[in-house]
C-alpha cells in the first residue's frame, strides 16, 4: 500500500511530534480511513519528505511523529513563471494541476481582452484563489514535488505583461514564426497562454514591447489547458531535470 503524502508549511525535525490542522487531519482521517499507527509522509520544499507514524486520532485533530527523513528537498532546475489567462469549468484546474507536475514555478492567472472569466465579487476571485492552492497542493503531494508553485492573486494581462523581469519571456501564438523547441537556453522564464480566443492586437502589440517573444507550439492549435503542458514538456526536456 502506498503511503499517503501531505504538504505541511510548518518546521519537520526528526523526533518531533506534529499537530496537523483540521483540514489535513479530516482528510488522513476520514477521507483516506488512516488509524494510529498508520505511516504517512509529511513534506516541505525546506526539508524534504519525512516519514512519521500516526500517534493519536481525535475528532479534532491528529498528531504525527516525524521518525526519519526519505528525500532530500529538491527544487527545479529552472525557473518558469507561467501567466494564464483564466478558463471556465474545470480547465483551469487541469492547467494548474498539470503544471505543478511539470515542475512549474509560479502562476499568475490573467483577465484579458477575450478572457471568459470575470469575478463580479470579491468572495468569489478569493474563493477561486483558494481553491486553485489546494488543486496546486494536492498536485505536489500525487507528484512527488515539495514545494506547490506560487499562485498569485488574479490581474490584468498588461500589468503582468509590464512586470520588470530578467527572464526569458515567451508568449505562444500559432500564427508566430518561431517554434519553442529553437530559443535559446535560460534558467529564467515567463510563459503567457491566452484564452480560446487568442489575444488581441493590442495585447500583442504590448508583449511585443516589453521583450516577449512570439512562439508556436507545433502546426496543431492547442487548447488553453493543454498549451502550458506542451511548453513546460518542452522546457523541461531541452533545459531542465529530464
Amino acid at each position: 500500500m502506498r503511503t499517503s503524502r501531505v504538504y505541511i508549511a510548518g518546521k519537520l525535525n526528526v523526533g518531533d511530534t506534529v499537530l496537523l490542522d483540521a483540514e489535513t487531519a479530516h482528510y488522513l482521517a476520514n477521507v483516506l480511513r488512516l488509524k494510529k499507527g498508520d505511516k504517512v509522509i509529511l513534506f516541505n520544499g525546506e526539508a524534504g519528505d519525512v516519514q512519521g507514524t500516526i500517534e493519536s486520532i481525535t475528532k479534532k485533530e491528529l498528531r504525527v511523529r516525524l521518525d526519519t527523513l526519505v528525500a532530500e528537498p529538491r527544487a527545479s532546475s529552472i525557473h518558469i513563471h507561467l501567466g494564464l489567462v483564466m478558463s471556465k469549468g474545470d480547465r483551469m484546474d487541469y492547467g494548474i494541476q498539470k503544471s505543478v507536475e511539470l515542475g512549474v514555478s509560479e502562476i499568475s492567472p490573467l483577465f484579458s481582452d477575450f478572457c471568459e472569466v470575470r469575478f463580479k465579487e470579491p468572495t468569489r476571485r478569493d474563493n477561486k484563489l483558494r481553491h486553485w492552492r489546494r488543486v496546486a497542493t494536492a498536485a505536489c503531494e500525487q507528484c512527488g514535488a515539495h514545494s506547490p508553485p506560487l499562485i498569485h492573486e488574479p490581474t490584468q494581462l498588461e500589468s503582468f505583461i509590464e512586470t520588470n523581469s530578467n527572464a526569458c519571456r515567451l508568449l505562444f501564438d500559432a500564427r508566430a514564426d518561431m517554434s519553442l523547441s529553437a530559443i535559446a537556453e535560460a534558467e529564467d522564464f515567463q510563459l503567457l497562454v491566452g484564452p480560446e480566443g487568442g489575444f488581441s492586437e493590442k495585447e500583442l502589440a504590448l508583449a511585443k514591447s516589453q521583450g516577449y517573444k512570439s512562439v508556436h507550439l507545433g502546426s496543431r492549435i492547442l487548447r488553453t489547458e493543454t498549451a502550458p503542458v506542451a511548453a513546460l514538456a518542452i522546457l523541461q526536456s531541452k533545459f531542465g531535470e529530464w
